[in-house]
């Protein structure tokens, strides 16, 4: 059977110095893009074109480590909120929505929902609205409910085999949920970031670890919240 071959074609463009990370989408399929350099949440329609800025904040620039602003986006389920993650600066970032259930949705002012998610990178929202936050630096996905309070921490890195195969979450990234919701996968970017920004002022906790990567993985694990003393967890 001969290989498949797909073209592509470009859908949007925008405009700056840009490092566009991250996509969500709204209930009429407009597009919201992270630019992780420029701070600025862009949107589009559903066939793209120029996009245009839909939220711009300090908040959404860092100046920290790793060295990403804006990151994962995602909508809450009433599109109230759009959560947006601040890699450098370890938080979830809140930015209120006006008519999120109609074409236009109008952003408010961003504020920070929490701090300390170690290397916060892409995020899923769960059925209970819960954010399941890719802690690239801590190498765990970290579930946090709407009003910030941590409820689990999944997963971890078991080492690099002699193949160079990481076990376990390795600088994870970009999470996902099954269709039936039982199932999470996460990519492992195994990053080091020494190597990405040509600094050695850039090494992490990972970066010795991401040079001995040879196979790439995506990990999944089961998108169950352990019980905790009060009652909570155990949501799927």
């Amino acid at each position: 059977m001969p290989a498949l071959k797909g073209t592509s074609s470009v859908f949007a463009t925008v405009t700056g110095s840009s490092g566009l990370n991250a996509l969500t989408f709204d209930k009429a399929g407009n597009v919201y893009i992270s630019d992780s350099f420029q701070g600025i949440i862009w949107r589009t329609g559903p066939t793209g074109g120029a996009a245009t800025v839909w939220a711009q904040d300090p908040l959404l620039t860092t100046i920290g480590v790793p060295p990403f602003g804006a990151n994962g986006i995602e909508f809450n389920n009433e599109r109230t909120i759009l959560y947006v993650a601040n890699t450098g600066n370890d938080q979830i970032i809140q930015i209120p929505v006006t008519n999120g259930q109609s074409n236009n949705p109008i952003a408010g002012k961003a504020s920070v929902l929490v701090n300390s998610i170690n290397g916060a990178d892409g995020i899923v929202i769960d059925a209970h609205d819960n954010i399941w936050v890719a802690a690239n630096q801590a190498d765990e996905i970290v579930v946090i409910d709407k009003t910030g309070k941590v409820i689990a921490k999944l997963g971890d890195f078991n080492g690099v085999d002699e193949d160079g195969v990481p076990h376990g979450l390795l600088f994870p990234a970009s999470p996902a949920f099954s269709p039936d919701g039982k199932t999470i996968y996460v990519t492992n970017l195994a990053l080091d970031l020494r190597l990405a920004t040509g600094s050695p002022a850039f090494q992490t906790v990972d970066s010795q670890w991401a040079d001995l990567v040879r196979r790439y993985t995506v990990s999944k694990l089961r998108a169950v919240i352990p019980p905790l003393p009060g009652g909570e967890g155990d949501q799927d």
